[in-house]
């Protein structure tokens, strides 16, 4: 493991992992009393020595989901901001670097992939390659997808590779550890700059979803279809 896991990472995986007797915590960064009870009790529950021991060796802990805001075309200026991308067939492209690079991640370096502002140390990037053009009428919540709306079977391609993500990393998927860009900034309390990726979905990508209400469709599908 690359970097120490930060009291954000430690409340996220406390969250994701519901054990009984657990609350949910503020994913705040403050390591205050409810953190703490949170942490010993996950500890004394999994019957570990240390509470390092909570994370996978891999410091990976998240996958984020987008799309790229470009057409269907997958161009090496698409891939580099992505760990996996996934074109309107469904058809999987590596990224710009392996998606364990992500627990090194050092821009200065080049190493891993800049994905989510300020939220790319130990999160994945997986991207659907659509929605160039698109704008959204924030009033009426509704959305003009533009010519290249996502499609069905990129969405599951990228629901799929999570899983396999997910398994191989040892993330438990939940709204703080499978999450769309649109999510961070509430689930993770990482402020990023109005992202609304990803906010309507292919069986009515006209219509404009909270960000809530889309990343549970989406859980929702990954765990009944892929899990």
């Amino acid at each position: 493991m690359s970097y120490p896991m930060t009291v954000r990472d430690y409340q996220i995986r406390c969250n994701s992992l519901a054990l009984p007797g657990s609350t949910v915590l503020t994913v705040d960064g403050m390591n205050g009393p409810n953190t703490r009870k949170q942490i010993e009790l996950v500890r004394r529950q999994l019957g570990l020595r240390d509470v390092k021991e909570m994370f996978d060796p891999s410091g990976i802990t998240r996958v984020h989901w987008h799309w790229t805001a470009s057409t269907y075309d997958v161009t090496w200026d698409v891939r580099s901001h992505y760990n996996d991308v996934f074109d309107e067939h469904g058809h999987e492209f590596d990224g710009g670097a392996p998606a364990h690079l992500q627990a090194s991640y050092d821009w200065r370096n080049k190493i891993g992939v800049s994905h989510t502002f300020n939220a790319n140390t130990g999160a994945i990037g997986l991207a659907v390659a659509a929605m160039a053009g698109a704008s959204a009428n924030w009033g009426a919540s509704t959305v003009d997808p533009g010519k290249y709306p996502m499609t069905q079977e990129q969405i599951d391609a990228m629901l799929k590779k999570t899983v396999e993500y997910c398994r191989a990393f040892d993330i438990k998927p939940s709204p703080w550890t499978t999450l769309t860009h649109a999510e961070v900034q509430t689930n993770i309390n990482i402020r990023q700059k109005g992202k609304w990726d990803i906010r309507c979905l292919p069986e009515n990508h006209k219509q404009l979803l909270s960000e809530k209400a889309a990343g549970d469709l989406l859980r929702k599908r990954m765990m009944e279809k892929f899990w």
